[in-house]
């Protein structure tokens, strides 16, 4: 008999203390499945070239935006129209001319790191908006100087959730944007 009570007391603890696994922060993709959403990784860093065909409905200023994480910078960024002439002075900015522009309704809004500091930031987002986060790992593109991790936070669509892996479901993964650390 007390070893009946015992192991009901256990197994009230347990289903006392039975919590709902943690939604993921940030969904962790490789370099290939990164691809898919106009993200290349290799030796030289993150690279990303974009123009939104849906940029006057969504009443942007330019069609065009691409960043690009190295050994010897964070993060640059660029905005710019289509018909703009882009020219590269360094080995990372014409990696970057090089690449492919792909042709996605989604793209970032922000970008930053895990502890919610942004490097690109659109302060008119409105604060309830949700966004689907991203977690890029530096080391996947073999540069001994980042180690990091890359948020980059992107405009939820239709389109980007057909782009993502199978399985995947974004709205197991949409945040509002993170605080402001202080």
């Amino acid at each position: 008999m007390k070893t009946k009570n015992f192991l009901s007391c256990v197994a009230l603890v347990v289903l006392c203390s039975w919590t709902n696994p943690a939604q993921p922060e940030f969904l962790v993709l490789n370099s290939t499945q990164l691809k898919s959403l106009g993200i290349v990784l290799n030796e030289d860093g993150v690279f990303y070239k974009n123009f939104n065909p849906a940029w006057k409905q969504d009443n942007a200023v330019y069609s065009c935006l691409s960043f690009y994480c190295c050994s010897d910078n964070y993060l640059t960024t660029g905005h710019y129209a289509e018909t703009d002439v882009i020219t590269a002075k360094t080995r990372d900015q014409k990696a970057l001319l090089k690449l492919e522009t792909s042709r996605n309704d989604f793209y970032p809004l922000l970008i930053g790191n895990t502890k919610g500091e942004m490097s690109l930031d659109d302060e008119t987002l409105a604060k309830d908006m949700k966004l689907f986060p991203v977690a890029i790992c530096m080391s996947e593109t073999k540069l001994r100087s980042r180690t990091d991790t890359v948020v980059v936070w992107f405009k939820p669509s239709d389109a980007l959730q057909k782009a993502l892996p199978a399985g995947i479901k974004m709205k197991d993964f949409l945040k509002t944007r993170p605080e402001k650390k202080k």
